[in-house]
């Protein structure tokens, strides 16, 4: 390299034979300087790609581990319930809803003939919840207690979720990518149907199984 700048230093072998050409320290200096910074700054490009290579790679991995989710579009039948609607702060906080059933049918000596479940009228502004419990035979309603035929369902898209509540919004997730891909359009409120119920109420029970259903149509 004629002159010897410091963009023609790409090896060892180059940079020895600048040192053996008798140029004064201060030439010297500067050049191996200004190679210094070049480096320097292709190794934090260099560190920089490799991070974003890293979390790509973290990236994929997560999606290879999401669960997959057999979608069933079934007909749901018309169901008895004792039910308790009201308007909740976040989904998690049912649970004063859920007792004043329970004490309810328990005051009545009533045995749901199913598993519980949960629709959603509403989740904007507020959460419109009303928690049911099956029955098997028609009991008078209460205060905030009301008993009746749930109308059926001609066509519902379902899903299952195993794991914790927490994780309950993949399903979700899922479920409506599905609806949106087969050409149909939900016209209903969703219902959560508890068929393993968590241990004391927990967000994070990894043994928790819910089905989750939306009334859909084709437009």
């Amino acid at each position: 390299c004629p002159g010897f700048t410091a963009d023609c230093l790409e090896t060892l072998e180059e940079i020895d034979q600048v040192l053996g050409q008798g140029l004064s320290s201060t030439e010297l200096r500067g050049i191996l300087r200004l190679k210094q910074a070049e480096i320097t700054v292709r190794l934090q490009s260099d560190q920089d790609m490799l991070r974003r290579i890293d979390a790509r790679l973290k990236q994929i991995e997560q999606e290879d581990q999401m669960p997959t989710y057999d979608v069933v579009v079934k007909n749901i039948n018309p169901i008895l319930v004792a039910s308790n609607r009201g308007i909740i702060p976040s989904y998690p906080e049912q649970g004063g809803l859920w007792h004043t059933l329970g004490s309810y049918l328990s005051g009545k000596k009533v045995q749901p003939s199913g598993p519980c479940f949960t629709i959603y009228h509403a989740d904007e502004p507020e959460i419109d919840a009303e928690v049911c419990e099956p029955l098997a035979a028609p009991v008078q309603s209460g205060e905030s207690i009301q008993v009746y035929s749930l109308p059926a369902i001609e066509t519902a898209a379902t899903t299952i979720h195993h794991g914790p509540f927490v994780t309950l919004g993949e399903a979700y997730a899922a479920l409506i990518k599905w609806i949106e891909e087969n050409g149909y359009q939900i016209c209903g409120p969703c219902r959560e149907i508890y068929l393993r119920v968590a241990d004391n109420g927990s967000q994070t029970d990894p043994n928790t199984i819910t089905e989750v259903q939306f009334p859909v149509h084709k437009p």
